[in-house]
């Protein structure tokens, strides 16, 4: 077989390598005007061997007399210098010869993923592939001396075998990087993409990385999905709130995480306005949303007016707490009126700030998690970078925090990034955001069940509607007296 050096410093007439399994002849293509119309490609690069861009190839490369395989010298010589440690098992070329009905990881390259679409490598021994574009692009290296959030060196442990990633916790089948030094696996792409410091929708402090939780008596839960975290492996945690931490996985959904690694930028808290200010010592205020009057609370404040309504949240005003205009009819309830200007929204991974208009002036705002229209306040998003600038929520559901606890239901309710549930309250299937309970596989509420009020009054009753669970196995049917019809 010919050395690496001996065909790099000059062209060897006839080449055997460990990746192919026919003698390559060295021929000066570009003195065939028959083959330069036949616009020959190389098997490694797929570029045609007359491009000089972008590689400025040499006029000698190789070609097998067998099987019709073209491959640019300078290709071959990256195969040498850069895949010389492959398992010490011999790789074999194939055609992609594949059918639908194959085992779809027998056509897969190990190292990035893909679903191999032409010739590929396989060491035949300990069976992994490799496809072309990784095989003169995606290398990885044998070792990594200094990891992002390691002290050790990683060394890569190219065989087929199913191991569980420390700073994770997540299975993986192939090629991890091992710590000989600590005993721990790691996926590639978690050594340099894992972010260190990070901040998510569902917690008011930053969550660091650490890989190892250690014990805790109970347990961890992890605050987004609300299952169990292993505690010998990795995942985000609070240093302000010891008990508070979230797995690597569900801190790291686009979701949850805005994508900024803050590791080295300084956690500097951001200065709120209130979002009204006390004028004297009765309490009455100036909302932002109302500040050419002056608002005055009321405890129980009862009107026979049915239209009366919170301008925030669009609810009937039913002997609630309220702030009142002394000089207009602008009105809202105690709860609405202390909403803050800026928050962090369950469903949004950027702050939101408050406003009582509409984007370019429109009447009615659509809710995303309610997925209806209001003229109420609403909350939007005003990040530069925010795919979602036109997505608003209005002040009910702005006002749901995790734990939420249901008057109906004894248990809390949680976003769990789940869909495809039943609402026990309409009976309806939710496809987006729905609140479940962790503890009832079967409990789960619309955004706008969830927040229904909770008393109501009707334009034909004297006493208010109190909100009930439904009475399952009921000895008659209960008809809806305003529609006419049977209740489920």
């Amino acid at each position: 077989m010919s050395s690496t050096d001996d065909f790099v410093a000059d062209t060897t007439p006839e080449l055997m390598f460990p990746f192919y399994h026919h003698p390559l002849s060295a021929y000066d293509y570009s003195s065939s005007y028959i083959l330069q119309e036949k616009a020959y490609c190389c098997f490694m690069c797929v570029y045609s061997l007359f491009d000089k861009e972008p590689m400025l190839l040499p006029d000698i490369d190789y070609h097998c007399t067998e099987c019709g395989l073209n491959m640019h010298k300078k290709c071959i010589k990256h195969l040498f210098l850069n895949w010389p440690f492959l398992c010490n098992h011999v790789l074999n070329i194939f055609q992609n010869t594949f059918t639908s009905s194959d085992n779809i990881d027998d056509f897969s390259c190990h190292f990035c993923q893909s679903r191999i679409k032409s010739s590929f490598a396989r060491f035949t021994l300990c069976n992994i592939n490799v496809d072309e574009k990784c095989m003169v692009e995606l290398q990885p290296p044998l070792k990594i001396s200094e990891p992002k959030h390691h002290k050790y060196s990683l060394t890569i442990l190219l065989w087929l075998v199913t191991f569980i990633c420390s700073p994770c916790g997540v299975e993986g089948d192939h090629n991890p990087y091992v710590c000989l030094e600590c005993s721990l696996m790691v996926h590639r792409d978690c050594i340099e993409d894992l972010p260190r410091v990070i901040s998510i929708n569902r917690h008011d402090h930053r969550i660091s990385h650490t890989f190892h939780l250690g014990e805790r008596e109970g347990g961890w839960e992890c605050g987004v999905c609300q299952t169990m975290i292993n505690w010998v492996y990795g995942a985000y945690k609070c240093s302000r709130c010891p008990s508070y931490v979230v797995h690597s996985g569900c801190a790291t959904k686009k979701e949850v995480w805005d994508g900024l690694d803050l590791e080295d930028v300084p956690d500097e808290e951001e200065e709120i306005k209130d979002p009204f200010k006390v004028i004297n010592e009765n309490g009455d205020i100036v909302h932002i949303s109302h500040e050419e009057h002056v608002l005055r609370l009321y405890e129980n404040y009862v009107t026979d007016d049915a239209n009366m309504r919170c301008q925030c949240c669009i609810l009937a005003i039913n002997g609630d707490p309220c702030y009142r205009c002394v000089e207009c009819d602008f009105i809202l309830h105690d709860a609405c009126a202390n909403l803050p200007w800026k928050k962090q929204h369950l469903l949004h991974k950027h702050k939101l700030t408050l406003s009582s208009t509409c984007i370019d002036g429109e009447t009615y705002c659509q809710c995303k998690a309610y997925d209806v229209y209001t003229d109420g306040f609403i909350y939007k998003c005003h990040h530069e970078d925010c795919e979602s600038k036109y997505i608003n929520y209005d002040a009910r559901c702005s006002s749901v925090l995790e734990p939420f606890h249901h008057d109906l239901h004894q248990h809390p309710l949680y976003f769990t990034l789940q869909s495809s549930r039943r609402c026990q309250a309409c009976d309806r299937e939710i496809h987006d955001d729905p609140l479940n309970c962790t503890v009832c596989d079967d409990y789960s509420l619309f955004m706008r069940c969830a927040t229904l009020p909770r008393k109501v009054k009707h334009r034909c009753d004297d006493h208010f509607l109190s909100l009930c669970q439904g009475v399952g196995n009921a000895i008659s049917d209960l008809w809806c007296d305003i529609c006419e019809t049977k209740t489920n």
